[in-house]
């Protein structure tokens, strides 16, 4: 098993990103940041790292539990990563 894994294959693999393209151009656009550090798509990861990244739906910060280098489903990526993105807060009524 591997120590490191590219961001822009990792962010894809738990799915943050519905396209590795797509992660590899948020990659490229700064939309990732490693460690508070803006990555290239090719930039390793390793477990314990803490990932922000600028998703569709919003920021997502998550930090790295078990790397991955091919997409699985949502049941299994999600035990490969402890997302502790704040929730959004909640709608106001409208009246």
């Amino acid at each position: 098993m591997t120590e490191t894994a590219r961001a822009d294959v990792w962010v894809w693999a738990v799915r943050l990103y519905s396209t590795r393209s797509l992660a590899a151009a948020a990659c490229r656009a700064g939309h990732v940041k490693v460690n508070d550090v803006r990555v290239k798509p090719s930039q390793p990861v390793k477990i314990g790292d803490v990932v922000r990244a600028l998703t569709p739906g919003g920021e997502r910060i998550v930090v790295v539990q078990g790397l991955l280098t091919k997409r699985v489903g949502a049941a299994i990526a999600v035990t490969h990563y402890e997302d502790r993105t704040p929730p959004k807060p909640p709608k106001e009524e409208s009246q």
